[in-house]
Order: structure tokens, then C-alpha cells, then sequence
């Protein structure tokens, strides 16, 4: 079995090109759209880097050689890249199976030239060659995940950036547009990003304008609350504008009250109150 080894590791290193072109076959005939990302223009080169980089760790791994750490970094080196580039997960896994095909044909090749060799070593060659592919689909999945939760959460913060904007409209008067449903966790982030935006921008007064909140329950009220005594503790005078009828029909059925806030029913008129008005 040992000699089996040693040939297909050796019939690999001969047929290197071989097996990158017969791997960007198989992903164009199964994964057209995306055999059409890894070769666009000069990621091609990246993606037949990586691929000859699979097989030296097969050669490696045939012959006993310890390839755990180097799967880490190619794991982490792939799945990096199929983040960025917007693979799937199942699309990615999808990819090791071409890989799978295209060694086993690779295998059976050898064996066709080799008639010393019994199916059973050939089998037992297989059999290695499915397991470094599994172990390599799930370094890669471990991998993946962690990289596409990373992205999430960057892209989740920028989200988080964009949807709580303190708008400056003259010196000491700001205003906070709140668009969409107020959970927790957004409140949380209103909260933090309001204090820091109004410190940073020496905002004396900060219009909150609820035109674009379709829903205001005892929760969302009270979130409201926290951040308008947050930020008068802070010296900011909080205004609230954009109550809807439905929205203060919901707020008067549920027994919330806002006397304690100067609401105006439109931006135009909270900006008039502060002689802010188009000539």
C-alpha cells in the first residue's frame, strides 16, 4: 500500500497542470457562474495558487507527512477569499466535490497504467483521498464561518452607523431621523451613537423626528425615554417631531406619556421654533 502511495503522490507532481486544468473543468461544467468569479481576469492565477497548493498538501498528506497546520492556513487563505468574493457555504463545499471527482480520476488513470497495482491498494489510496478531502471541508467550513461572521458584523456596524445619523442644521441644533422598527439592540445603538455624535458635534438641542417609526409599544417607549434622560443628563434639550395620528392614537391607547417632551408635528415647525425657517 505504502508503494501506491509514493506512485500516486508521484504521478500527482507529474501531472500538476494536468489536475489544475482537469479541477477548472469540472468547476466549469458543475459551477459555471461560479468557475466565472475564481477566473475573472487575475483572480485565475490566485485560484490555480491555491488549487496547486491542495495537492501539495495531498502529496504530502499520502505519505504520512503532518499537514495539520498548513490546512489551517489554506483553509483560512480559501475561505477568506470565497467570503470577499460572495461564495456560499454550499457553494464552497460544492467546489470540494469537483475537487473529490477530480482526483479519484486522477486515481483511476494510475491505475490503468499500473497493472501491478490491485484494486484494493488503489481503493485504499481513495479512501485517504476522501478523508483529506473531508478534513479539508471541515477546516474550511470553520473557517468560513468565522470570516462570513466577521464580515456580518463589520457590515452590521456600518448599518448601524447609517440608520442613527445626527444631522447638524445650525450651531447647537441637531437632528435625529429614527427610520423603522426600534428593538433593543438598536436602541442600544441610538443610544451610544447619539451621546458620542452630540458631544462630538456641541449639540445643544437634538430634534428627534419619529416620522419614519410605524410602531411605538410600552418597550420602544421606554428605550425613548432612556435616551432622551441620557442625553438630557448631558445637557442636550430633547425635542420629539413626526407623531403620526396612528402612531399617537397607539401612544394614547396604551397609556405613554411624552409631557415631559416638547413635540412639535412636523421638523418645519420644531426648526421654526428655533427661528430656523426658509426665507
Amino acid at each position: 500500500m505504502d508503494r501506491t502511495m509514493h506512485l500516486f503522490k508521484d504521478f500527482l507532481i507529474e501531472r500538476e497542470e494536468n489536475v489544475t486544468a482537469r479541477i477548472l473543468e469540472s468547476m466549469d461544467k458543475n459551477q459555471p457562474e461560479a468557475y466565472k468569479k475564481l477566473t475573472h481576469q487575475s483572480k485565475v492565477n490566485i485560484y490555480k495558487e491555491q488549487i496547486k497548493e491542495l495537492i501539495h498538501l495531498l502529496e504530502s498528506y499520502l505519505i504520512g507527512e503532518s499537514t495539520e497546520e498548513r490546512i489551517k492556513d489554506w483553509g483560512k487563505w480559501v475561505s477568506e477569499d470565497k467570503v470577499r468574493l460572495g461564495f456560499s457555504l454550499s457553494q464552497s463545499v460544492q467546489h470540494f466535490h469537483n475537487i473529490r471527482d477530480a482526483m479519484w480520476e486522477e486515481l483511476s488513470e494510475m491505475a490503468d497504467k499500473l497493472n501491478d497495482s490491485s484494486p484494493g491498494e488503489s481503493l485504499k489510496v481513495g479512501s485517504l483521498i476522501n478523508k483529506f478531502i473531508d478534513d479539508l471541508i471541515l477546516t474550511f467550513t470553520n473557517s468560513y464561518t468565522g470570516q462570513a461572521n466577521m464580515r456580518l458584523r463589520a457590515q452590521q456596524e456600518v448599518i448601524d452607523e447609517l440608520s442613527t445619523p445626527v444631522i447638524s442644521i445650525v450651531d447647537g441644533v441637531a437632528v435625529l431621523p429614527v427610520i423603522g422598527d426600534i428593538d433593543t439592540h438598536r436602541a442600544r445603538i441610538l443610544m451610544e451613537h447619539t451621546l458620542r455624535e452630540t458631544e462630538n458635534k456641541e449639540v445643544e438641542c437634538l430634534i428627534i423626528d419619529l416620522s419614519g417609526v410605524f410602531i411605538v409599544d410600552t418597550m420602544v417607549a421606554q428605550e425613548l425615554f432612556k435616551i432622551i434622560d441620557s442625553l438630557k443628563l448631558t445637557g442636550v434639550d430633547v425635542k420629539l417631531t413626526g407623531m403620526r395620528p396612528e402612531l399617537a392614537h397607539s401612544v394614547v391607547t396604551l397609556g405613554i406619556n411624552f409631557d415631559n417632551v416638547k413635540m412639535y408635528s412636523n421638523l418645519g415647525q420644531a426648526l421654526k421654533a428655533f427661528g430656523i425657517a426658509r426665507k
